[in-house]
C-alpha cells in the first residue's frame, strides 16, 4: 500500500478559505450560539455577548432568534458545544493535510445543510405558532412585541443583513462536501 502525497498548505490556496472561515465560526459558536444555547439575547442581560447577540444582529432583523424556541436553543446548543470543537479540528486537519477529516466533514456538512434548509424555512415563512403561544403566555400586541424586538410572525426583518450574517453558514459547509467528495482531499487541489 503506498503513502498518499499530501500537498503542503501553500500548494493549497483554496484551503486557505476554509481556514479562514472556520477559525471564524469557532468564535461565533463560542460567542453567538453559545448565547442562543444557554440563555436568550437581551439588551437588559449582564453578559456580554447577549447584549452584543441582541444589538448588533437580532434586533429589528432576526425576531426569531429573540424569541428563542426551544428547538432553535437545541440547535444552538449543539453548535457551541458540538461543532465549535469540531471547527477547531477541521481548522487543524486543512492546516496539517489530515486525510482522516474526509468522512466526519462529509457528516458535518449533511448536518449543516439539512438543519440550514429547515432554519431558512422558519425564518423566512415565520412561526405563527410560536406567536400564538406567545400571545397566551402575556405578550398581546404588536407595540409590545415592538418593544421586545420581535413582531408578529417573527419573520427575518431585514433580509440583507440576515443573509449577510447566515450566508457563509449555508455556503461553506455546502463547499466543503464539494471538496471533500473525493478520497485524499489535501492529495490535491481545491
Amino acid at each position: 500500500m503506498s503513502e498518499v502525497t499530501v500537498l503542503p498548505l501553500r500548494e493549497r490556496k483554496g484551503d486557505w478559505i476554509f481556514i479562514a472561515f472556520f477559525s471564524f465560526f469557532v468564535f461565533s459558536s463560542f460567542a453567538a450560539d453559545l448565547v442562543n444555547g444557554v440563555m436568550r439575547p437581551s439588551p437588559d442581560s449582564g453578559y456580554f455577548w447577549a447584549r452584543a447577540v441582541y444589538d448588533l444582529y437580532a434586533v429589528n432583523n432576526d425576531p426569531l432568534l429573540i424569541a428563542n424556541p426551544s428547538w432553535l436553543r437545541a440547535m444552538c446548543f449543539l453548535s457551541a458545544f458540538v461543532f465549535g470543537p469540531f471547527y477547531i479540528v477541521l481548522v487543524y486537519s486543512f492546516i496539517r493535510g489530515k486525510n482522516w477529516i474526509r468522512p466526519f466533514a462529509l457528516f458535518y456538512a449533511g448536518m449543516i445543510i439539512e438543519s440550514m434548509i429547515v432554519i431558512l424555512y422558519v425564518e423566512f415563512a415565520g412561526e405563527a405558532a410560536l406567536f400564538s403561544q406567545m400571545c397566551q403566555s402575556g405578550v398581546k400586541g404588536a407595540e409590545e412585541l415592538a418593544k421586545a424586538g420581535l413582531n408578529q410572525d417573527l419573520r427575518v426583518q431585514d433580509t440583507v443583513k440576515f443573509l449577510a450574517y447566515n450566508l457563509p453558514y449555508k455556503l461553506v459547509p455546502l463547499m466543503l462536501a464539494i471538496r471533500m467528495r473525493r478520497e485524499n482531499p489535501f492529495a490535491r487541489k481545491f
